[in-house]
């Protein structure tokens, strides 16, 4: 008989694959169903997130990393975004787990940070890389928006930029006007 795995519930994640539902992007005309037009398509926001960063971290710092991570791990927290700095990481993790978090991280007597009400500005473009300047002129719209992009992440079909949630709003109406064709 065939073991049943427990299945992971990857939903409130920012990089869930249901984020890429195609029942959610209708067709432009001429269009069969696997044609998308280029450009930017789609401009949504993710929110209930907290970033924590951890720094202050010298001698061996991926032992110093590891030995953060693992509690963090063995108390269930599951985190996206992960990035190294020269002395320490950052990551992301739901809101609804941050005090839970902050409790980890204490134990851990490493210095760290965990800002809640952050959010995760998403904008779809189908083959964004291949449009030279794409990538280049949204971030400069984020920028110009007043939005403080605290990590940065990109696909072939969309970029991620972790933000506070009123800089994500700023930045999605600016993404939408010069962008009339997208959906929000």
């Amino acid at each position: 008989m065939a073991q049943e795995q427990k299945g992971i519930d990857l939903t409130g994640q920012p990089f869930a694959k249901h984020l890429a539902d195609n029942n959610s992007l209708p067709l432009q005309a001429s269009e069969t169903a696997f044609e998308k037009a280029r450009g930017v398509n789609r401009v949504e926001i993710r929110t209930g997130f907290a970033s924590a960063r951890i720094g202050g971290l010298h001698g061996e710092v991926l032992k110093e990393r590891l030995a953060i991570l693992q509690p963090v791990f063995e108390s269930g927290i599951s985190f996206d975004f992960l990035k190294f700095s020269a002395d320490g990481m950052s990551f992301v993790v739901p809101e609804s787990l941050r005090e839970k978090l902050e409790g980890v991280l204490h134990s851990s007597g490493a210095e760290f940070e965990v800002k809640g009400g952050r959010a995760v500005l998403i904008i779809h473009a189908v083959n964004m890389r291949d449009e030279a300047g794409l990538v280049a002129k949204i971030v400069s719209q984020v920028i110009d928006s007043g939005a403080n992009i605290e990590h940065l992440g990109e696909m072939h079909d969309r970029l991620l930029m972790l933000m506070g949630k009123g800089g994500a709003e700023k930045a999605k109406a600016m993404i939408l006007a010069s962008n009339p064709e997208a959906e929000a």
